[in-house]
């Protein structure tokens, strides 16, 4: 029964192809003809806690469209499923961001709430949010000023995708887009989406679906020097999240620049 299992999780064509899209394909490769227990005990000696969170999640969207394969013959793309396993996670993080990471998160930034940046220069915060049982996928961005005015904000609703990065490099190019209307010549971009900042500064190696916007991203910034892009964590970006919400519902994009009429300000900025 262990090694059916391998088979089906490691072994099989269709699991290959899936974790060929992964980072771990080279240590899974390596482990042939041994039982599914001891590889997850190899690698969870190698890898820290969230690599295995991938890992496992990486397994369970091979298993499921594989028995869909075998009982109805119904194949699904390897590269969705890869796709999705990140997607599982980053929900699942959002969700339980757990004491460890938020911790981590604030060391990191040496931040905890939102910041203004320094004079001359404006902040953009973005973030993207998901309804799933409405299959909506919501995007945010606010600009305020070095007194921490409101310059500008946008909300619309986008293409709910597996990969959650993808509808926060969305966000990202939203949030450039408004600063630009905006007049925002020097500006600091900030989003809560660790996996976009460093796919965005080449910390990271990205997926095909994602690309194209993150290539988008870095063109935008090129030769700004004073413009940057840093993550930071969800309680400095609460004001972005909640209009990336409101987005959900909106038929129309929104799009304000200039003084916020308090009713706006109420209803779409309230923290």
């Amino acid at each position: 029964m262990s090694e059916d299992v391998f088979h089906a999780l490691v072994g099989c064509s269709f699991a290959r192809k899936v974790w060929k899209l992964t980072d771990f394909y080279e240590e899974i490769k390596g482990m042939a003809h041994q039982d599914m227990l001891s590889v997850l005990q190899e690698l969870a000696m190698k890898r820290g806690k969230k690599d295995m969170e991938q890992i496992i999640a990486v397994c369970w969207v091979i298993w499921h469209p594989r028995n869909c394969f075998v009982f109805e013959g119904k194949m699904e793309d390897p590269l969705y499923s890869a796709t999705r396993a990140e997607a599982v996670v980053e929900s699942y993080r959002r969700i339980n961001p757990g004491k460890n990471i938020a911790l981590a998160g604030q060391q990191q930034n040496g931040q905890q709430v939102w910041k203004p940046p320094p004079p001359g220069c404006f902040k953009v915060n973005v973030d993207a949010a998901t309804n799933l049982s409405k299959q909506r996928g919501g995007i945010g961005a606010v600009v305020r000023d070095s007194r921490g005015d409101y310059v500008a904000a946008a909300a619309q609703r986008t293409t709910l995708k597996g990969n959650v990065a993808d509808m926060e490099a969305e966000a990202v190019l939203l949030g450039i887009q408004v600063a630009r209307k905006a007049n925002c010549a020097h500006f600091v971009i900030e989003s809560d989406s660790k996996e976009v900042v460093e796919l965005v500064l080449k910390r990271k190696r990205s997926l095909v679906e994602i690309s194209w916007n993150i290539e988008e991203i870095q063109e935008c910034l090129k030769g700004q020097n004073t413009t940057s892009i840093l993550y930071v964590p969800r309680r400095c970006n609460v004001r972005a999240h909640n209009l990336a919400k409101v987005a959900l519902d909106c038929v129309d994009p929104i799009l304000w620049i200039g003084n916020c009429p308090v009713p706006a300000g109420d209803m779409f900025l309230q923290l």
